[in-house]
């Protein structure tokens, strides 16, 4: 009979460990936990904040040739794109539709006036009509002239009589033939003769000189009517309207066989060969603007440079208005009203330390940027001089190969140094 199990167990000796290999245990614990916590611990102690870098736009600073200038919107319009108007009041035929090419002296469209017509009529029976009374007047001075040289001839018979008549009586005198009263008769009788011969002649020449002006009044008359009557002619002319250059036709701004009024706006012609950018500027860079300055354009994705050849005096909208003149226009498939976008450049500097710009020139006021060392970004003050559309110049508080935070830093921006976290 088995009483109890003490046979069976066996006692086992209680081992005493060393104290300080405890303590040693503890210590590199600590340590361990000391060196993974101490970085959180020391941000939270100095307020420093953590960012996702994947988050931000960085930049570095770099040296190179800036070019201020400003990036501006517009459109493609015909240089030359003259509108045709009508001359007459009448009814418009069309003969070119809307995108149709047309040359120069090709007619596009026919003006019928009844008014003109007309017109024209009524003048051409006025101009006969002062053709007959200028030929009938032409005779009738004729034979008023031809009166006048016949009396001109009778006195001058009435003279060579007179003439006569006194040499015989001088004769007789001398031979005592007749009385000295007879004589003296006879010598009054010349005289009155030559009196009435020179009246006779100069009644003639002031006659000649009557009729030539009443014949050149008639004649100017005639010369007048027929001014009027070319003058008509022209207008019935111009009722083809042709078109001024070579080109396309553009809108019509008018209906087919529309009644229109003297002077109104039919169609447009555009001009193929020669474009302008019409471009729209801020007023900011008003005081910048200048004729000759290089002008970069895209249009529908190809390059073409142009010319600032015109600036608006006056602004509308906050915006200043430009013409841009095209460089090689020719070698494009340009359209008129095509979107244009451009940068105008201003200036041009060499060796400037810039940066790319970004969202935090407004936040910092561009006082301020936040420089990356490391895995943090501690802000610095900054000076920025000029800018493009890309970079901006930087003066001081950064130097070459420096990793700046270009996006907004609106929500740190009240931190001296940032964590940035992957």
């Amino acid at each position: 009979m088995i009483k109890n199990t003490e046979t069976q167990d066996e006692q086992i000796q209680k081992v005493k460990s060393s104290t300080w290999i405890k303590y040693v245990a503890v210590t590199i614990s600590l340590f361990i936990a000391g060196i993974y916590t101490f970085p959180t611990i020391n941000n939270w102690y100095l307020g420093i904040v953590s960012i996702d870098k994947s988050n931000l736009l960085t930049a570095k600073v770099f040296r190179g040739e800036l070019i201020r200038d400003v990036a501006v919107s517009g459109k493609l319009v015909a240089a030359n794109a003259p509108q045709l108007y009508s001359p007459e009041i009448g009814d418009v035929t069309m003969l070119s539709r809307p995108g149709d090419k047309v040359e120069a002296g090709q007619v596009v469209a026919k003006l019928n006036s009844p008014e003109l017509i007309s017109l024209i009529k009524q003048n051409k029976s006025q101009l006969a009509k002062l053709k007959i009374e200028a030929s009938r007047g032409a005779l009738i001075d004729d034979e008023a002239q031809l009166d006048l040289e016949r009396s001109l001839d009778e006195a001058k018979v009435r003279l060579n009589a007179a003439n006569r008549e006194h040499q015989r009586a001088e004769l007789s005198f001398d031979k005592q033939v007749i009385s000295e009263l007879d004589f003296a008769k006879t010598q009054d009788e010349l005289l009155e003769a030559n009196l009435r011969h020179q009246h006779a002649k100069k009644r003639v020449d002031l006659a000649k000189k009557r009729l030539n002006f009443e014949n050149q009044t008639r004649q100017f008359e005639v010369n007048q009517q027929q001014i009027i009557l070319d003058e008509l002619n022209r207008r019935e002319k111009a009722l083809e309207i042709k078109a001024p250059v070579s080109g396309i036709v553009g809108n019509w701004l008018i209906g087919q066989k529309e009644r229109v009024a003297d002077s109104q706006a039919l169609m447009t012609i555009v001009d193929l060969t020669q474009y302008e950018a019409q471009l729209n500027v801020p007023e900011f860079y008003a005081d910048d603007l200048g004729i000759g300055l290089t002008v970069n354009m895209t249009v529908a994705g190809k390059k073409l440079k142009g010319t600032l050849s015109s600036i608006s005096p006056e602004v509308n909208n906050s915006q200043v208005q430009i013409r841009i003149t095209i460089n090689n226009n020719l070698a494009f498939n340009l359209r008129q009203n095509q979107r244009v976008n451009a940068t105008i450049e201003f200036e041009r500097k060499s060796n400037v330390l810039m940066v790319k710009r970004g969202a935090f020139l407004k936040a910092g006021a561009a006082k301020s940027v936040f420089k990356i060392t490391d895995n943090y970004a501690k802000k610095h003050s900054i000076n920025v001089g000029i800018s493009s559309v890309e970079f901006i110049e930087i003066l001081q508080g950064a130097k070459e190969n420096d990793e700046l935070i270009i996006s907004d830093h609106t929500d740190f921006a009240m931190h001296e140094q940032i964590k940035l976290t992957l």
